[in-house]
């Protein structure tokens, strides 16, 4: 390429000049040039091959919402405090069952052994709600698509474990199972999976103040007019686990299952808050009720129905007192709300001393993925034991005593070590996902990441 440049003279005009510039660019620029029009040409050339329009990037396989990505003892995406907490649970009730514990007086500190009764079986219902919460997406709940898969997961998973509590419950031990309510947990969890952890607390808070009252009303009346639904009485209102009363734990852990739990803050606040709430329960019960033992009744002693069918029930206002006690499993609001806090500080613990997955903590974490199977064991273990002994005058069994339970839970932690480090999943939590998962079809919706 030639251009015209005026060469400027001392004093006159300046004269035009013909100087070559070359058009070519430097070698580098000239390589990236040509590769960018070589695949320019390329694009253009499959365009006009597919004779169509440029198509999007597929999107993502889909898979199914399934508690598989959680259930693995050694992923990262497992919380080591909640797994240790449900160990610490499924333990605890090991201890209620075996153990020839007395009446929890906080008075007596030689009583105070006597905290797993009751206070365990709340900790698991609570940290049902945190399971739940953390699978369908923790902090950061699943969207509307995905919820819908999530749901129906769930609902299998219920069925299975009321089918589970059942067969339990057909062994006749003297082990009150508390696997059919904890599927009633499942169920009533389903429309809530999107709810905001504050509005959960303060729906917790009501029902734990408003349902001890409730459910001996609705006991008593169906108890007076007869009922055709007794074994959904005995689920909800009746039974050793109120479902009505236990909801409020339901609602509670979910609320607890969508905050950070990784967070030191959110473990703190948990401990401090669960502490706070325990304490205040327990010497505002005893304040009201002045520390008199006889006021730990159960809730279907509040009210007693008409012996007259058609009357309704009767009740004096004596029998309210029973409300202002606190005794475990015994439905009060502050026994409900004491035990909510030993809850909360037992999770909040964990959470701030397992805060990393370690090799001394990989027991108990395996126990704690696996509870479903522990526990089922524990109820078989006794029903074989109880085929091989008798009660005594006093009521207990022979075998009911600490090395007992030091040896239940040798096995279960150890067996469970070995298992999960093996199969990564316990046989009854494995069976129940795979029911739940084939269950699901061809109903699958795109992953989010994260869960």
């Amino acid at each position: 390429m030639f251009s015209a440049v005026g060469a400027a003279g001392a004093g006159g005009p300046s004269k035009p000049s013909l100087r070559y510039r070359s058009s070519i660019s430097s070698p580098c620029r000239c390589t990236c040039r040509l590769r960018s029009a070589m695949s320019c040409a390329s694009l253009l050339m499959t365009a006009d091959a597919n004779s169509g329009p440029a198509r999007c990037p597929r999107k993502p396989r889909a898979r199914a919402v399934s508690e598989d990505d959680w259930m693995t003892a050694n992923r990262s995406a497992r919380i080591p405090g909640v797994d240790i907490a449900r160990a610490l649970a499924v333990l605890g009730m090991f201890a209620a069952h075996i153990l020839d514990l007395g009446d929890l007086r906080w008075t007596q500190p030689e009583t105070w052994g006597s905290v797993v009764n009751g206070h365990s079986a709340v900790t698991f219902a609570v940290l049902a709600g945190v399971s739940i919460a953390l699978v369908t997406g923790g902090t950061a709940p699943l969207g509307a698509e995905q919820l819908v898969v999530a749901r129906h997961q769930l609902l299998v998973r219920a069925c299975c474990i009321f089918l589970l509590g059942g067969l339990l419950q057909m062994l006749g031990t003297p082990v009150l199972i508390i696997l059919v309510m904890y599927s009633f947990l499942f169920v009533v969890s389903l429309p809530l999976l999107r709810v905001s952890p504050p509005t959960l607390f303060v729906a917790a808070g009501v029902m734990a103040v408003v349902m001890p009252f409730l459910v001996p009303l609705i006991h008593a009346a169906l108890g007076a007019w007869g009922s055709p639904f007794n074994a959904l009485t005995d689920i909800l209102i009746s039974g050793g686990y109120p479902g009505l009363i236990w909801a409020a734990y339901l609602l509670l852990g979910l609320g607890i299952g969508r905050l950070d739990l990784r967070s030191p803050m959110v473990a703190r606040r948990l401990a401090g808050f669960g502490a706070g709430i325990a304490v205040a329960s327990y010497l505002l019960s005893a304040a009201l009720s002045g520390f008199d033992d006889g006021t730990h009744q159960t809730p279907s002693q509040f009210y007693a129905p008409s012996e007259n069918p058609g009357e309704g029930f009767l009740w004096e206002w004596s029998d309210l007192q029973a409300m202002l006690g606190a005794e475990p499993h015994s439905g009060t609001p502050f026994d409900v709300f004491g035990s909510a806090g030993i809850s909360m500080l037992v999770i909040g613990l964990c959470l701030l001393l397992c805060r990393r997955p370690g090799r001394f903590s990989f027991p108990l974490r395996a126990t704690g993925t696996m509870v479903l199977t522990v526990y089922s064991a524990h109820i078989v273990a006794i029903f074989v034991l109880c085929q091989f002994s008798e009660r005594g005058r006093d009521g207990v069994y022979p075998w009911q005593g600490l090395l007992t339970w030091i040896v239940f839970v040798l096995v279960a932690v150890s067996v469970s070590a070995v298992w999960i480090a093996r199969y990564g999943r316990g046989p009854v939590e494995g069976l129940i996902s795979s029911i739940a998962r084939r269950s699901s079809g061809s109903r699958r919706v795109p992953a989010r990441s994260g869960f």
